[in-house]
This record gives structure tokens, C-alpha cells and sequence, in this order.
């Protein structure tokens, strides 16, 4: 299939130009699997008029799903028994959470991007993990999977070994282990050790940073680099800004700015993820591409407007996430390559749209954990 081809190239080494050709046969190919395979994407795509042949369109052609459907549909375009892992993304007691269906080709897909996504900014070589969060083993398990436990076993492809400094109790709260985390950084500090420090955000600034400076405890892990994940609107709520979250991180643990990674993804399309580059922008990797549309109108914007992101790849194969109109709020800046040369459509998330519910893993964490 054409999705495996592209991932034998690197994911930011195309021109506009060389990406759109391969990424519209991957797409071509991907939507006409959906159209015959689920009966809900094909009468949507009817009513807007989109059949196949799937030639010569635009990227804002291809009829999106709001990420809401998830919440109220059934959306598969394999049959039931294909069918090996059911994806639930965060959601509140009040809320109903969205529902994904894993098919193995897909499965295999998610781990394979993520890997390669994850290497153009830590390297080939796997690292020790370090991470903030309770170890996966006291999660069920079965084949449906959070979202948050997903992100974290995914992100573990690359890791050589991984250890975790969170403990959780029987109401489900969490609490960092002072007494192993110490000794055990103050070691890798003495070595001179390169490590990955990966958690969630919010956990990682609230019920990590803060913590620890409250107790006066600080490192200088000058060899590692901190990954985080997840939704900023506590965050901001907090009026703690990425510069603020950085500086924060940095002086806790010693670890320069520049390889503080803030990566965005989402349950919809899960194992993309867009992590800063050199000057601070997410890029669009050569298997995917951002629409910026008029909150009001829906229309596509023109690159330097905020509106809702639209979020377009052929991974998905067991159900119909080509194209995903989410309710976060943001900007394409600039198609210009970055200081490493990365290309790709460079965009910034500026919030959230002011009527969405608080959706993302991180806000759900923020809600839910306590120290």
C-alpha cells in the first residue's frame, strides 16, 4: 500500500509539491476503501456530492468528520471480527467518551508512524524512559484501551527500558515516588546518563515541577530531553504559558529548554504526532496535512487565520478518520522549512473553541489526579 512506502522516506524531506502527489494516491486509496466499506462515510460523502473516482480533489474536498461523531456513531469500515482493539479517548463521568475501532493493519500502522515520528527528534538509538504516570500494570488488560494508556505504550516503541515515579492509590489518584525518584535521577545525573522524561502536562508541571520545588529538590540531567503530551487548557486557565512551563521544567530538572518537546496528537488519528521544531512550529510530516477552517462558515482560511483545525492522513483503515475537524483552535504560519530543514505546513494550537467540552487526556488528567 502506498501509506508503507512513504513511511520508507523521511517525514519531513518533501516539497509541497512531491508530498501532494503521494499523499493524494495514499488518500485516493484510503477513501475508496471507506466508501465501500462503511455505509455511514458513503452516504456522507454522497450528500456532498464526493464519489469516486477519487481524482484531482483538494485536501478541503474530502468530507471531514467533526471529532464529536465518534461520541454518537459506530463508524467501522472493516467487519467486527477484524477487529482487535477498541480505542476509548478521555472523557469525564459527564461526558461520553469517543470510540475508535483497531483494526491489525491499522494497529500496525500507529505503532510504525509513531516510531518513525518520534526518531526524526530523539534519534534511532532507543533511550531509558523515564515516566511520570503509574505503570501500565495496574491498568486492565484487555483490548479496550484508554487513550492515555495507548499514548503511553506507544511512545515506548522507542525506549530501551522505561521505569515509573508515580504511584496510585485505590481512589485512582496519583502521587510521585520521592523515594525512588531521587537516588534513581541522582544517579543518571552522576553518569552523565541520556534519558527521556515523558508524562503528560499537566502532570509533569503541576504534580511534578511544582512539587518538587516545593521541597527544595532540583537536578541537572544536562543529557536528557522531556517529552510531554496532552491538552494545555488547565494550563492556560492557570495562566502558565509554554515559555512559563519550560522555564519551570528546566530549572526542576536541568534540562535545556530547547529539548523540552511539546507533542500534539489526538485519539482520532492516533499514532500521528506533531512535535515543535526548531522554531517552536508543529509541522504536517509528508502523511498528513492541516486545514484551517472558519469557525462560523466552516470555509478554509488563508494561511495567518485562527479557526478550527481540520486534520487529513490515510492511516486510519478500520474506520473512516481521513479527515477530522476538531474543536481546537489554531493557525497555519508558515510552509517555510525550519533550521534543520524540516518541511512541511508549520502551524500553531492557540486553545480551544469556547463552547468545546475539556476533552483532551491532559485536561482530563488535570481534573482527575491529585498529589
Amino acid at each position: 500500500m502506498i501509506y508503507e512506502d512513504m513511511l520508507a522516506l523521511k517525514p519531513y524531506s518533501l516539497s509541497q509539491q512531491e508530498k501532494d502527489i503521494l499523499l493524494k494516491s495514499a488518500l485516493k486509496e484510503n477513501l475508496e476503501h471507506h466508501f465501500s466499506g462503511s455505509n455511514e462515510f458513503q452516504k456522507i460523502c454522497r450528500k456532498k456530492g464526493f464519489v469516486p473516482p477519487f481524482d484531482n480533489f483538494d485536501y478541503s474536498d474530502i468530507p471531514y468528520l467533526p471529532v464529536g461523531i465518534f461520541k454518537n456513531l459506530r463508524l467501522a469500515s472493516v467487519s467486527q471480527d477484524r477487529i482487535v482493539r477498541t480505542l476509548n479517548s478521555s472523557a469525564t463521568s459527564s461526558q461520553i467518551p469517543s470510540t475508535v475501532f483497531i483494526d491489525d493493519l491499522t494497529r500496525k500502522r500507529q505503532m510504525k508512524t509513531l516510531s518513525w515520528l518520534i526518531s526524526e527528534f530523539l534519534g534511532n538509538e532507543r533511550q531509558h524512559y523515564v515516566i511520570f504516570d503509574a505503570n501500565p500494570m495496574h491498568f486492565p488488560r484487555n483490548n479496550q484501551l484508554s487513550a492515555r494508556n495507548a499514548a503511553i505504550r506507544g511512545f515506548l516503541i522507542a525506549a530501551s527500558k522505561s521505569d515509573y515515579f508515580m504511584n496510585i492509590d485505590e481512589k485512582n489518584e496519583l502521587s510521585v515516588d520521592i523515594l525512588r525518584l531521587v537516588p534513581f535521577l541522582e544517579d543518571i545525573e552522576k553518569q552523565n546518563k541520556k534519558i527521556v522524561i515523558f508524562g503528560f502536562t499537566y502532570v509533569l508541571f503541576v504534580h511534578v515541577a511544582r512539587q518538587l520545588q516545593k521541597q527544595g529538590i532540583k537536578f541537572s540531567l544536562k543529557n536528557a530531553t522531556i517529552v510531554h503530551i496532552g491538552g494545555w487548557k488547565k494550563l492556560q486557565n492557570e495562566a502558565v504559558s509554554k515559555d512559563i512551563f519550560n522555564r519551570t521544567l528546566s530549572a526542576t530538572f536541568g534540562v535545556p529548554p530547547s529539548k523540552i518537546l511539546d507533542s500534539y496528537g489526538f485519539t482520532e488519528q492516533l499514532g500521528i504526532i506533531y512535535v515543535d521544531c526548531e522554531d517552536g512550529l508543529k509541522r504536517c510530516p509528508i502523511v498528513s496535512e492541516i486545514i484551517v477552517r472558519d469557525p462560523d462558515s466552516l470555509e478554509p482560511l488563508p494561511d495567518g487565520e485562527e479557526g478550527l483545525i481540520e486534520f487529513i492522513t490515510p492511516l486510519p483503515y478500520s474506520y473512516p478518520g481521513t479527515a477530522i475537524l476538531l474543536d481546537d483552535i489554531g493557525c497555519v504560519v508558515t510552509r517555510a522549512p525550519d533550521a534543520m530543514g524540516r518541511m512541511g505546513t508549520a502551524f500553531e494550537v492557540r486553545g480551544r473553541a469556547k463552547t468545546a467540552e475539556v476533552r483532551g487526556c491532559g485536561d482530563i488528567m488535570s481534573e482527575k489526579v491529585k498529589v
